[in-house]
């Protein structure tokens, strides 16, 4: 959960510069994957609503939004992601790339619902911001799984397989 906490800092600080160059870097994807290979379920679902509380609260969304989202992104993950126990490969990739872009359209269809003006001008900066985010996912995604697969190995913790 720290190391959650430390990455969304960050990211709001990372998107705080970009945002004055009219990009927006929406990455909930990179906050799930890592509780459903390496935590029980009831610890990694805790772990993936209180991130989601923390993104909902610190990004203009609608409440409960990413909670709901993280949350069914891991039990996805949890229950299609059997054998993915190790933060190599291309599994772990897809799933930060779905659970991502899934979560990008979901708040997207809500921006544009609620949105009184036309959606022209919306369309080409959310598919900006989609394309980019998507993009940065790849190196952002393998960097902060191995990021907390060494924060745990640092501090002595040896992960067990989950059944």
């Amino acid at each position: 959960m720290g190391s959650n906490c430390l990455v969304l800092f960050l990211l709001i600080s990372w998107n705080d510069y970009w945002v004055r160059h009219g990009i927006y870097f929406h990455l909930p994807g990179l906050f799930f994957l890592f509780g459903a290979t390496s935590l029980d379920n009831r610890r990694g679902i805790v772990v993936a609503a209180l991130t989601g509380l923390l993104i909902d609260s610190s990004t203009p969304s609608p409440f409960g939004l990413h909670t709901f989202g993280l949350t069914l992104c891991h039990l996805i993950a949890r229950e299609g992601g059997e054998g993915m126990r190790y933060i190599r490969g291309l599994r772990p990739i897809v799933h930060q790339q779905a659970a991502n872009l899934f979560l990008i359209v979901t708040l997207s269809i809500w921006s544009l619902t609620q949105s009184p003006e036309g959606t022209s001008s919306p369309l080409g900066r959310l598919a900006t911001d989609t394309l980019a985010s998507q993009l940065f996912l790849l190196p952002a995604g393998m960097w902060f799984l191995a990021f907390q697969d060494k924060l745990l190995l640092y501090a002595g913790v040896e992960l067990i397989e989950q059944p």
